[in-house]
């Protein structure tokens, strides 16, 4: 059965026409980047498979599960072709055609998998959180530089035009410095089990790391462009709301720190993030389905603006603009934009951008050309989860990885 997520990509690309794009899309170019997969995640179609099926210049020719059958469903379900199946992860990493691979394992085999690949010589895209903790994201960021490949934490909403339109206002100084940032995210009633594997501490498991975007909302507005590694923070306050089935597992977690950078011109920026993958029902018996969509706000020193779903803009955001005369402005952004300039399609998803961009990277490299295009630096990846790494600690809960 489709997960609700999928569901809505599905109900999303019958509104926008996208299967018709895509039957016209089906020849891939002859230099087209070839990528593997690891992992018959449920993730799959809507992270991967989908933008593959909209990019001429990206292909899919392996994938591998734990169970082979698993991986063969996915290949004819959503009719992968030039996918090959094999019978575990490493044939994946030995097939010569593979060029990259694309990792949608639990948390806790990102780090393993991630390395496994960079020095089998394969590029990767790595789902979020890049790795258990700080030190395994910083390993990665090493190995990838030992080995010349290229790591990209999938932190997809960073790469839409919506998040770069905000980051542009920021940045404009037109309001003065950032002085605080707030992120939600809250998982809807229902959508998981209380056997999902987001609960298994072994896996990587908790609120704060599967909904690590509202960390990664903090930094990237708190952040100087191109600076983040020159950021200092400090966490304030971490109050966790823990798994009745294992008391190490966040199911809920609101965190206070503060982000300080490296030009002293630019004040101190106060952060706030809550992140719930269980919601209590209302009453004792009620469920909470109001105010699920996930919001991020930027208060500067004459302005706010909050920028709404802000992890999929492509199904329907605002970007609100409130300054503090009282005057309100509100606008979106789907395609274009500061970064990428005069491209993308506005039906085009965070995912599919996150893909132009990953792909444009790879094919830099292998023209030994520079690339100046969208990105998120694994400098940001390590920081974000030195951040997280802090909220566990001042929360009194073990680091991921740490037992």
């Amino acid at each position: 059965m489709p997960s609700m997520v999928e569901r809505i990509i599905n109900a999303y690309n019958w509104w926008n026409g996208i299967n018709k794009i895509k039957e016209g899309l089906k020849e891939k170019n002859p230099d087209a980047i070839k990528f593997g997969v690891i992992s018959a995640a449920a993730i799959n179609f809507t992270s991967f498979f989908d933008p593959v099926q909209t990019h001429q210049g990206a292909e899919i020719v392996a994938i591998a599960a734990r169970s082979r059958a698993k991986a063969e469903a996915q290949v004819a379900n959503y009719k992968l072709t030039a996918a090959k199946v094999y019978d575990s992860y490493e044939e994946v990493l030995q097939d010569p055609n593979v060029e990259a691979v694309y990792i949608p394992l639990p948390n806790g085999l990102h780090h393993k998998w991630a390395i496994n690949a960079l020095k089998a010589g394969k590029h990767v895209l790595i789902e979020k959180p890049v790795g258990s903790n700080a030190a395994e994201a910083k390993e990665i960021q090493d190995c990838a530089r030992e080995t010349g490949k290229i790591a990209l934490e999938a932190y997809h909403w960073r790469l839409h035009p919506a998040a770069h339109r905000v980051k542009e206002i920021i940045e404009s100084g037109k309001y003065g410095h950032v002085t605080a940032t707030s992120s939600k995210m809250v998982i809807p009633p229902g959508a998981i089990g209380a056997d999902d594997i987001r609960f298994n501490y072994a896996l990587g498991g908790g609120a704060s790391m599967d909904l690590c975007y509202v960390v990664s909302g903090s930094l990237y507005w708190a952040s100087a462009p191109n600076d983040v590694k020159g950021t200092t923070f400090e966490v304030l306050e971490a109050k966790s709301r823990v798994s009745k089935l294992d008391k190490r597992v966040d199911e809920a977690m609101e965190a206070t720190f503060v982000i300080r950078n490296a030009d002293s011109a630019r004040p101190p920026v106060m952060c706030t993030t809550t992140c719930k993958l269980v919601l209590p029902k209302f009453l004792g018996f009620i469920p909470q389905f109001w105010d699920l969509t996930p919001t991020t706000v930027v208060e500067l020193e004459q302005a706010k603006i909050e920028l709404t779903a802000f992890i999929a803009p492509y199904i329907g955001h605002k970007i609100i603009i409130t300054e503090k005369s009282g005057k309100k402005t509100v606008e979106t952004v789907y395609k274009d934009g500061p970064v990428w300039g005069k491209r993308g399609e506005p039906w085009w998803t965070t995912y599919r951008y996150q893909l132009e961009a990953f792909v444009d990277r790879v094919k830099a490299y292998k023209n030994q050309e520079p690339y100046n295009g969208p990105w998120v630096d694994m400098d940001e990846s390590v920081k974000l989860m030195e951040i997280i790494d802090g909220i566990y600690k001042k929360a009194g809960m073990p680091l991921r990885g740490a037992e």
